[in-house]
């Protein structure tokens, strides 16, 4: 704490003593108001002509004293609006209290009427005030906004109190979420849960965080994706579900990428990628229109067009057309390596094949692509899940949706073939033996739950946090996640 915040923390320290001593409760239990300021400002013209009393609340975000008067400005969550205190009418004993005692940053509960200013501005003139919750520290940079992103992501309150345009982003987001919910269940999908506490990390490519249960004596790990026990769910039966879901991936953190983030993941049974193209269309236009935006979007500086269809392009002629590279020329890794070395990019000698096309993807071909755009037709070895194609067995009916240079969905035809997925699972455990810690893990019991047979499935998962951050241009998710994972503060826990 700096020596003007410690000196303005022991003033304010001493107002509550003072407030207790003179009979006020400075945190009572709740509120007696009557309407919220957003109710003020539409019902003032019946409220005033009534001189109805009315009761508001909120933090007090200004204060301006007139010699035996003053105004002030509270917000609540809806909105905000001024207040006048006159010594003639509340009693100069009332008016002092309030002046000696209260500061900036307060929650306060005021009772009056309404009436407006020369100026015109709706007020509420008081006639009794009281203290429901005393501020100990000064507001941030006096309301005038807090620009140190360090603080804002690490005090994301204070982000909220001094920034109240930030609080629009994630009213955006729950919009965004709620769209989402919608669309699904106006479209027969079941919302479910799947566990998030797994002894098998599996559904995506990454590191796991992993944990211990003392009662059972064993290790478990945070999911990375649902995708395995929804999947499961659609061999018991069920032929459309989804999770709004949680996961945690033990990997670098970027404008990009949070270690916790929120996805969607939806099945379909009885429908395949194609199918589920076109429905991801349908679904981006329900959510876009439910924020009230355009179709075209504005995103750092770029037009983004999201009226359907979608442009779309193979894996294969992504590659040839950014990067230059004829996969089918390319016989082995080693060609493959040195293939992509020519692009510029800094490769480490003896990656695998799927580590060097994924580095060949999301930094030469993805930052390319910014109008929506399908990626299809993935090579099989980055496609562990995906059915393979019955024409060309080594590319999978898998699609990504990039937006804005940005990767938002992955999607695919569901490998339902057991033996098939247990030689895809055994080919990633050898590129763990090699060395690679994302690769998926053989999940026996899985394995065991497809052999009972799944039908033909198409699967979907879009991450929530990314989505938000293009429909709202910002660039760092960060800026949509309320509480990001941030490195602890000097070295500290």
């Amino acid at each position: 704490m700096e020596n003007k915040e410690l000196d303005q923390y022991l003033v304010r320290k001493k107002k509550l003593e003072n407030l207790r001593k003179l009979g006020f409760n400075p945190y009572p239990s709740c509120s007696d108001r009557t309407h919220s300021i957003k109710k003020l400002l539409i019902d003032f013209e019946n409220l005033s002509k009534s001189d109805q009393e009315v009761i508001g609340v909120g933090r007090l975000k200004s204060i301006r004293g007139h010699g035996g008067s003053l105004f002030a400005n509270i917000e609540d969550g809806t909105d905000q609006i001024q207040i006048y205190l006159k010594k003639d009418l509340i009693g100069k004993d009332q008016y002092k209290i309030f002046t000696d005692n209260f500061d900036i940053g307060d929650f306060i509960e005021i009772s009056g009427v309404l009436f407006k200013t020369k100026k015109g501005e709706i007020t509420i003139k008081v006639s009794k005030f009281k203290i429901l919750s005393k501020s100990l520290y000064p507001m941030p940079e006096k309301w005038h906004g807090l620009s140190d992103t360090e603080i804002r992501f690490r005090k994301r309150y204070l982000d909220l109190i001094a920034n109240p345009e930030i609080r629009l982003i994630f009213k955006k987001r729950s919009v965004i979420i709620s769209a989402i919910r919608e669309f699904l269940d106006q479209n027969n999908f079941l919302e479910v849960d799947t566990p998030i506490l797994q002894s098998i990390p599996g559904g995506a490519n990454a590191k796991p965080f992993s944990t211990h249960h003392n009662a059972l004596n064993i290790d478990l790990f945070l999911r990375i994706a649902p995708e395995l026990f929804l999947k499961r769910l659609i061999i018991g039966g069920f032929e459309k579900v989804y999770e709004i879901s949680r996961c945690f991936r033990n990997e670098g953190i970027d404008h990009a990428h949070n270690p916790e983030f929120t996805e969607i993941e939806f099945y379909w049974a009885y429908a395949d990628y194609e199918k589920l193209m076109k429905f991801t269309e349908k679904l981006i236009t329900y959510i876009i229109k439910k924020l009230d935006l355009n179709l075209i979007i504005e995103y750092q500086g770029r037009k983004i067009d999201f009226n359907p269809p979608y442009e779309r392009i193979t894996f294969k002629n992504a590659l040839e057309k950014y990067a230059k590279i004829n996969l089918d020329k390319c016989k082995n890794e080693k060609e493959l390596l040195k293939a992509a070395k020519k692009t510029g990019l800094k490769l480490e000698t003896g990656l695998h094949k799927a580590a060097v096309l994924d580095d060949l993807f999301k930094k030469v071909i993805r930052p390319n692509l910014i109008a929506p755009t399908f990626v299809t037709d993935y090579p099989i070895e980055l496609s562990p899940l995906s059915k393979i194609k019955e024409d060309n067995p080594d590319y999978t009916e898998r699609f990504q949706l990039v937006a804005g240079g940005t990767e938002l969905i992955n999607a695919f035809s569901e490998l339902n073939d057991p033996m098939d997925q247990k030689s895809r699972f055994e080919a990633q455990e050898e590129l763990r033996k090699k060395g690679d810690q994302e690769a998926q893990r053989i999940d026996w019991e899985f394995i065991e739950a497809l052999s009972y047979g799944m039908p033909p499935t198409a699967g979907f998962g879009m991450g929530i946090d990314r989505l938000t951050a293009l429909l709202t241009d910002l660039y760092n998710i960060k800026e949509v996640i309320l509480f990001p994972t941030l490195k602890p503060k000097d070295g500290k826990k």
